[in-house]
């Protein structure tokens, strides 16, 4: 994978985004310690980093796809969601998975991180705008 700017963007955009939102997640709602926040939130990095412009690519065929010629406002959330969920819980469950979780704890799992995908969705594809806007230095649209 070349490393240009669209690839520093997409990537300085997913790590930011989940550090902050996942931290808010670990210690506010699960009760994890500052210190297993910061753990978990470095052990994610390898992944973000290896994903971020994938998910990028991924989010921009989307959206073109359900926008096509008209973009709107409505259309653009739906994609950013509809992205933002089907690219992360896979990868969620996958992780779950490999660290030996059980049937029933993926399955809990898995429904509360649908829910937080589905929240954070749009936010995440704003955010990655704005991130491309600013390091790309021209309005960002989806390719």
């Amino acid at each position: 994978m070349k490393l240009n700017r669209s690839w520093i963007a997409d990537t300085v955009a997913l790590i930011s985004f989940t550090v902050v939102t996942g931290m808010f997640i670990e210690i506010a709602i699960v009760g994890m310690t500052l210190r297993q926040s910061i753990i978990s939130r470095l052990m994610c990095q390898p992944l973000n980093i290896s994903l971020g412009r994938v998910y990028g690519l991924y989010r921009d065929k989307i959206i073109n796809k359900i926008c096509g010629e008209k973009r709107t406002f409505l259309k653009e959330t739906l994609g950013d969601i509809l992205s933002y969920l089907s690219f992360q819980l896979p990868l969620y469950i996958g992780i779950l998975i490999a660290v030996g979780m059980d049937m029933q704890g993926i399955i809990k799992a898995s429904v509360t991180q649908t829910l937080a995908l589905v929240i954070l969705g749009a936010p995440y594809g704003r955010w990655l705008g704005f991130v491309r806007s600013m390091i790309l230095n021209k309005n960002m649209t989806p390719a």
